[in-house]
C-alpha cells in the first residue's frame, strides 16, 4: 500500500471516530435531560387535574406484584376469611286497607245504558209524586202553626190520644215526654174566627187530657209559606247553574251538562223518595238538599280532574278505556269517603227525633244517589255527548 492510501486511511478513521465522539456527547446529553424530566420518589407530578405520587405508584405495584407471587395456601387461607357477605332481604312497603285492588278497571262505562234506565224511571216516579201535590210539607211552606208541647201529668200519655184529640194534626215524638203538634193553616184560621190565638186553642184542647206546657208555637201564614217555597225553590235553581258555571270554567262544557243534569236528578229523586217515604219538607230539609248538592258535586269534580289529567298526560281521544281507568282509580276514596260520612247519618236517623231524623233521611237518600250519578251520569253524560258531537263533526 502505498503512502498516499494509508494517509487517506488515516485521515478517514480519524474524521469516522469524530462522528462518533460527537453521537455520543448527544446521546448523553439527551439521556441526562430525560434523567432530569422523570420525578424523583416522593415528589408529584402535576398534568392538568390530575396529581400523581411516583412513591405510592411504586409502593402499590410491589404489592400487587406480592400477590401474584402468593402461595396457593396463603390465598385459601384469604378466602376462608374473607367470606361473601349474605343477600340482603328487600323490604316490602307495609299493606294497607283497600277496598279494590290497585291496579284493577271495572268497566263502568258498560253499563251506562242500564244506568240513564233507572235515573229516568226514577226521575219520572219522582216528578210524579211532586207535581201530584204527595209531598208532605210542614208550615214553614204550606202555613199552618206549630207547637212544642211537654207532658208535665203523672200519667202515661201516648200518641194516640193526641192524634184523637187533633185528628187534623202531625204529630211527631221529641223525647219521652215532649210532641211536636204541626197544624194546617184550617186550625189558625178558625181560631181567629173564634176571636182566639192558635196557641191558647191548643193548650184548651189539651188540658183536656193531662197537664201540658206549652214550650213553643210558631205560627205561618199562608202568604208567607208562598213566598217561602218560591225562594227554596229558587235556592236549588241557583246553586245548580252556579256550580255548572264552575265546572265550565275549571273543565269543559260536556262535563257542565252532565254536572247539571246529575244534580237535578240527585235533587228530584231524594225529594220524591223522602215524600214517598212520608218524611216531611221543611226549611231544615232543604237546608239538607242544599248541602248534597254540593257534596255531590265533589265526588263528580274529583272524578272530571282524574280524567282531564290522564287525557292531558297520555294525549289520548275520549275513550271508554281512560274514562273506566280514571273512574277505578277514585273509587277507593268516593267509597271510603261516603261510607264515614254515612255512619253519623243513620247514627242520627236512629237515635235523632222529629225534625234531625227527617234531615238524616233526606241526607242518607242523597248520599246514595249523589255517590251513584258521580260514577254513572256526569262522566257517562260527558262521553256520550262527546261522541255525539264527533259524529257531527265528521
Amino acid at each position: 500500500m502505498s503512502e498516499k492510501d494509508k494517509l487517506k486511511k488515516k485521515l478517514f478513521k480519524e474524521a469516522g471516530k469524530e462522528k462518533r465522539e460527537k453521537f455520543d456527547e448527544q446521546k448523553i446529553s439527551v439521556k441526562k435531560e430525560n434523567q432530569e424530566s422523570l420525578p424523583q420518589p416522593g415528589e408529584e407530578v402535576i398534568d392538568g387535574k390530575e396529581k400523581i405520587d411516583i412513591a405510592v405508584q411504586q409502593e402499590q405495584f410491589q404489592k400487587v406484584k406480592k400477590t401474584q407471587k402468593a402461595q396457593p395456601r396463603e390465598v385459601q387461607q384469604l378466602k376462608e376469611v374473607v367470606k361473601p357477605t349474605p343477600k340482603t332481604k328487600i323490604l316490602t312497603p307495609p299493606k294497607f286497607f283497600s277496598i279494590f285492588p290497585y291496579g284493577k278497571i271495572i268497566n263502568f262505562m258498560k253499563f251506562r245504558r242500564w244506568a240513564y234506565a233507572i235515573s229516568s224511571a226514577l226521575a219520572l216516579f219522582s216528578l210524579f209524586v211532586i207535581l201530584s201535590g204527595r209531598v208532605p210539607l210542614s208550615p214553614d211552606f204550606r202555613g199552618g202553626v206549630s207547637a212544642e208541647v211537654e207532658y208535665r201529668g203523672d200519667k202515661k200519655i201516648s200518641e194516640g190520644e193526641l192524634r184523637a184529640l187533633f185528628p187534623e194534626a202531625t204529630i211527631q215524638k221529641l223525647g219521652e215526654r215532649e210532641f211536636l203538634l204541626k197544624l194546617p193553616l184550617d186550625f189558625v184560621e178558625k181560631a181567629k174566627q173564634e176571636g182566639k190565638d192558635a196557641g191558647s186553642v191548643i193548650k184548651e184542647k189539651l188540658d183536656q187530657i193531662g197537664q201540658f206546657e206549652t214550650k213553643r208555637v210558631e205560627s205561618v201564614g199562608s202568604l208567607i209559606g208562598t213566598e217561602l217555597r218560591k225562594k227554596g225553590v229558587l235556592a236549588v235553581i241557583f246553586s245548580l247553574i252556579g256550580i255548572s258555571i264552575y265546572i265550565l270554567l275549571r273543565f269543559e262544557w260536556r262535563f257542565a251538562v252532565g254536572a247539571f243534569i246529575s244534580l237535578f236528578h240527585d235533587s228530584i229523586i231524594t225529594l220524591g223518595i223522602a215524600s214517598a217515604l212520608g218524611v216531611e219538607f221543611s226549611l231544615p230539609t232543604l237546608a239538607a238538599i242544599l248541602t248534597l248538592i254540593g257534596y255531590s258535586i265533589n265526588d263528580s269534580i274529583i272524578i272530571a280532574d282524574r280524567i282531564r289529567e290522564k287525557l292531558r298526560l297520555s294525549r289520548a281521544v275520549w275513550t271508554e278505556e281512560l274514562f273506566n281507568k280514571a273512574i277505578s282509580e277514585t273509587l277507593s276514596r268516593t267509597i271510603i269517603t261516603v261510607f264515614t260520612v254515612m255512619l253519623p247519618t243513620i247514627t242520627i236517623i236512629l237515635f235523632g227525633t222529629g225534625v234531625l231524623k227527617d234531615i238524616g233521611i233526606f241526607f242518607l237518600i242523597g248520599l246514595i244517589f249523589g255517590t251513584y250519578s258521580s260514577i254513572f251520569v256526569v262522566s257517562a253524560m260527558a262521553l256520550d255527548i262527546y261522541n255525539l258531537t264527533r259524529k257531527k263533526r265528521t
